[in-house]
């Protein structure tokens, strides 16, 4: 059943007794740990960081010109349970958006159950009835089995499955005319239904602006930025590789005009904004639309500095040049492991050489390099740990990032792990960080996963050469503090306080 949004209870937004426009509340829920819930994806944080919601934000955009819009991200602001409760239920909200994560399932759902009473309560004290705000949630551990997890959670109306599209707003009534709703789960005469679920493939896709003014202000903060203030956007959604280990290779590929998002930009630009996340998969993939973005953000003279996510095999000298010119000044790229088997048994269709040399081209250009690495695929034994970490040495990257492979629901890597026997069809609770280790694998079990992240971790960060390296190479007083910050807290974490 659609939110009603014609019975409100504060009279600072009503005209004759009716409230002008909706209220729409996103919210990222407390939690025990520094959690990351995050395009489909849940982890906690390694080292202090989070990043804005990128679905929030692209909501935003959305629902921003037909509702009056809140955020509360309790993660962030570091609200407890009871302090969270209550700031949402001041907002008297007619729609709450929640982020769930599998990482925090069994903390999310008490939470939420516990909200729609409140919200109910004050409902029938205000108005009279136990008419409330309608809940809907958004995460990966929704992604499964969806209809039936939306019996099991009676107090919760519908889940979201693609943030980047029309749909929420079109069932909660705010556009005139909708056409039928997509990519959710929802329930109708306490019946739950799963609407199709639409992965466009290689397809245009234009965005409206989000309202950014919601994000910029909060604590946000990010490693590998430079400054304190940034904003994320992206400039495709989902991605068109077939890394069997990752959820993003499921959501399909939808890429955004040039235009489209450089009329972001200078919404950015004119709010003062200087640094960037850019949160694509793989930033670059489409070479002549690339080089027309950086180009144009090359010559509108915007003064970014930003960071970006790209593969190693579409870095080239001409789109390392480019993106150096444009702003860029750190990219992250997937390096994964050091095993050619377990590259090609992941299905990353690259080979260490293109890694090399993909990381050999930015360093060439200036851009610092962040090779991210997974340990404890299936086939993860002490020797191609071994051939991981002799390879990152090579490579010579400015910053890794060590995360634990688990098997996220809707990805061939589940279904490898649930046939192998190294996990039961019942495991919702994961963490990528490694602060739980998901699964074991052929040859190692869950503990001696968790040993190597930390002699990886150890290995990589905590030695002279490296602290040197990065004391030489920081630009300014505020990346300095920012680089410091983080180390202390992923050093905390690899001591095991925090």
């Amino acid at each position: 059943m659609m939110a009603s949004f014609d019975s409100v209870a504060d009279p600072a937004d009503r005209i004759d007794g009716i409230r002008e426009r909706p209220r729409v509340v996103l919210l990222n829920p407390p939690g025990r740990r520094l959690y990351l819930r995050d395009y489909f994806c849940s982890k906690v944080s390694q080292a202090d960081y989070i990043n804005a919601p990128i679905d929030f934000i692209y909501l935003s955009g959305h629902l921003k010109d037909s509702c009056e819009l809140f955020l509360v991200d309790a993660i962030v602001e570091r609200l407890g349970v009871s302090d969270c409760l209550t700031q949402v239920e001041r907002l008297q909200p007619d729609a709450v958006v929640g982020l769930i994560g599998s990482v925090s399932y069994a903390e999310d759902v008490p939470f939420y159950e516990q909200l729609t009473h409140r919200l109910e309560q004050v409902s029938i004290s205000e108005k009279g009835s136990g008419t409330q705000a309608e809940l809907i949630l958004i995460g990966d551990v929704l992604i499964e089995r969806r209809r039936e997890r939306l019996q099991e959670l009676p107090f919760v109306n519908a889940f979201l499955h693609d943030f980047s599209t029309s749909d929420l707003a079109n069932y909660l009534g705010l556009n005139h005319d909708p056409p039928p709703i997509q990519n959710m789960t929802l329930r109708l005469s306490g019946v739950a239904h799963a609407a199709p679920i639409v992965r466009a493939r290689s397809e245009s896709m234009s965005l409206p602006i989000p309202e950014h003014s919601l994000f910029l202000d909060n604590s946000y903060r990010y490693p590998f930025v430079r400054e304190s203030r940034f904003a994320t956007l992206m400039t495709e959604f989902g991605c068109p590789y077939r890394c069997n280990f990752c959820i993003m290779s499921t959501l399909g590929w939808k890429i955004r005009p040039v235009e489209n998002v450089l009329q972001e930009l200078d919404h950015l630009s004119q709010q003062g904004v200087r640094e960037l996340f850019f949160l694509d998969q793989t930033f670059g993939i489409q070479q002549e639309r690339t080089r027309l973005l950086l180009s144009e953000m090359s010559e509108r003279g915007y003064d970014f500095g930003w960071v970006c996510f790209s593969r190693p095999d579409v870095v080239d000298r001409e789109l390392a040049t480019l993106m150096k010119k444009a702003g860029c000044h750190t990219v992250i790229l997937g390096m994964e492991s050091g095993s050619e088997e377990i590259l090609e048994t992941s299905k990353k269709d690259y080979t260490k050489g293109e890694v090399l040399e993909g990381f050999r081209l930015c360093a060439e250009q200036g851009l610092k390099t962040v090779a991210t690495v997974i340990l404890g695929l299936p086939t993860e034994t002490p020797e191609t740990f071994r051939e991981t970490m002799t390879f990152l040495q090579q490579l010579d990257p400015d910053f890794a990032s060590f995360n634990v492979a688990v098997p996220r629901m809707g990805t061939p890597l589940r279904q490898k792990a649930l046939a192998l026997g190294l996990i039961s069809d019942d495991l919702e609770i994961m963490d990528q960080s490694g602060s739980d280790v998901a699964m074991p694998t052929m040859t190692l079990s869950k503990s001696e996963v968790a040993a190597i992240k930390q002699k990886a971790i150890g290995s990589f960060y905590l030695n002279f050469r490296y602290l040197r390296k990065r004391l030489k190479r920081a630009r300014s007083l505020k990346e300095t503090q920012i680089q410091l910050g983080q180390g202390i807290s992923l050093l905390r974490a690899y001591l095991g306080d925090g």
